[in-house]
């Protein structure tokens, strides 16, 4: 049977319309042929079924979902990987707290609370583990629990650690692929107006007072944060981890998986970014906010812009997508997000992007609800093939 499927032609029928159920059912049989494959595929839930149904545009068959169990050799790859990661895991920390636990599709959403040593302050973000593969909603998890990828996703300005995942079908989507999605707060927050005031972090490095003190949101996620997560959450370690961003979350995701001395993410993406922030005139606020919080001197602003991180790189980086709206203002992409600009810099240094120019779309929620289960399979490719 898995050599039937591994041999199987790419074919699908897929005349259901976009985002009918049946049209889910031909992607999942399309995903079906892909992990049985891949030879670093790892294990998912243990269930199999079939679907075979009429929608009003087509005839559509394909498999609800597949199990190791059916692949010995798959099963022992992924019980090898699991065993690496437990063996590399420190223990589980004790100074997580779990504020609230939603069930959601086949996962659990954890909203976590902790004192971070970066921000100086209590810290929140949020968690969704799927199914691994049985439920849980307390801490800590099982040792011989299986293992995800993760999945980080830095929001744009104004919003909290919980707006993405009621967006769209994003938790189904990420269940559906078996990822961890890791959802931090925007800034540190206090009942002071000195932190509120930075709402707008761009998720930075303050070096002026008085942000400097609590603002360090870059030092919060790649030296703190995934260390928490990977810790109390069944992940598979730092070698499986990607992220993504929407606004000012996609530029600080771009400029953090494309700087030379960044962490090794397994594939970046970004919904509506401004990639060249430090050269954008056109929005004061913006000039204003990096003033504040990182200085008069412009050069200190490089290595939180996307487009300076590229011209600044070596010409390696992981795999990435680009998504923006083109919007009815045809100026704001343009002078405002400027992409062409930043994928002509990427092709000089030979670095490959996908760039996706949504026609009428703006860069609300809205488009990102659109588009994000595109960027979810973008991410769970590259992290299957990690």
């Amino acid at each position: 049977f898995a050599m039937a499927l591994a041999t199987a032609p790419r074919w699908t029928f897929a005349l259901a319309p976009r985002g009918s159920n049946a049209w889910r059912s031909n992607r999942a049989a399309e995903k079906v042929r892909n992990f049985a494959t891949s030879a670093c595929a790892r294990s998912r839930r243990a269930s199999i079924g079939g679907s075979l149904g009429n929608s009003h545009s087509g005839l559509v068959w394909g498999f609800s979902g597949l199990s190791s169990l059916f692949f010995p050799q798959v099963r022992s790859l992924a019980s090898s990987r699991m065993a690496k990661s437990k063996a590399s895991k420190n223990l589980r920390s004790k100074e997580l707290e779990i504020l609230k636990c939603h069930r959601c599709f086949e996962g659990t959403v954890f909203r976590c609370t902790h004192r971070s040593a970066a921000l100086g302050l209590d810290a929140c973000f949020s968690v969704y583990v799927p199914d691994a593969p049985r439920m849980h909603t307390t801490l800590p998890y099982p040792r011989d629990c299986e293992e995800f990828p993760v999945l980080l996703f830095l929001s744009d300005e104004g919003c909290n650690d919980i707006d993405i995942l009621m967006q769209g079908n994003v938790l189904q989507h990420c269940s559906d692929c078996g990822l961890i999605l890791v959802s931090p707060d925007t800034c540190p927050r206090a009942e002071t107006e000195m932190v509120n005031l930075c709402s707008a972090s761009y998720y930075v490095n303050a070096t002026e007072t008085p942000w400097n003190t609590h603002c360090n949101m870059r030092d919060y996620l790649e030296a703190e944060l995934l260390d928490l997560v990977h810790d109390n959450f069944p992940t598979c370690g730092s070698e499986a981890v990607s992220i993504m961003g929407h606004g000012m979350g996609g530029t600080a995701a771009l400029s953090m998986a494309l700087r030379k001395d960044g962490l090794p993410f397994c594939s970046v993406s970004a919904l509506a970014p401004l990639l060249n922030p430090t050269g954008v005139e056109v929005t004061k606020t913006l000039r204003k906010t990096f003033r504040q919080l990182l200085g008069q001197d412009e050069s200190s602003w490089r290595s939180y812009d996307p487009l300076a991180a590229v011209i600044d790189s070596a010409g390696l980086a992981p795999p990435t997508l680009l998504d923006v709206g083109s919007e009815e203002n045809s100026n704001y992409v343009q002078d405002m997000v400027k992409p062409f600009d930043f994928i002509s810099a990427c092709h000089q240094r030979g670095i490959p992007v996908d760039f996706r120019l949504r026609a009428g779309f703006d860069h609300s929620f809205f488009f990102v609800a659109s588009v994000i289960e595109e960027h979810i399979d973008f991410h769970s490719k590259h992290l299957d093939d990690a």
